[in-house]
């Protein structure tokens, strides 16, 4: 039960994941509403391993913002505030070094939401206790 929860909650991540990339991608609002639509309907049907139906439903709303003008950029300050609240959702020993992980200038990052997700990595040094 746990284990197909979590690979149904994966998936809607990625599918969600997926429909904001193609929303933020450079030129993505460039193309027109209808030219944009065809590429994610064509990218949830090219794509394994996402639930369609979801990455379907995103590119329709996509569409539909797009058609009424409401397409936008999060703002630096959305992009924090979601950061914030990304670390603020872990048990409290976990939240300062996923805060370092988010906002550490030497933080290494690979991949894309569009790829399927972001590899954070960077070095938190942690002293050793003293013995007794």
């Amino acid at each position: 039960m746990h284990q197909a929860l979590r690979i149904s909650l994966r998936t809607g991540l990625l599918a969600a994941g997926l429909g904001c990339a193609a929303l933020f991608a450079p030129g993505a609002q460039a193309a027109g509403p209808q030219t944009q639509y065809q590429q994610d309907v064509a990218r949830c049907n090219t794509t394994p391993g996402i639930d369609k139906q979801a990455c379907l439903r995103e590119a329709g709303a996509a569409e539909q913002a797009a058609r009424q003008d409401k397409l936008s950029s999060p703002s630096a300050q959305t992009e924090d505030r979601n950061r914030t609240l990304r670390c603020d959702s872990l048990p409290a020993d976990q939240r300062q070094n996923c805060t370092t992980l988010m906002d550490n200038a030497n933080t290494r990052t690979e991949g894309s939401v569009q790829s399927g997700g972001v590899l954070r990595e960077t070095t938190i040094t942690i002293p050793a206790t003293t013995g007794s």
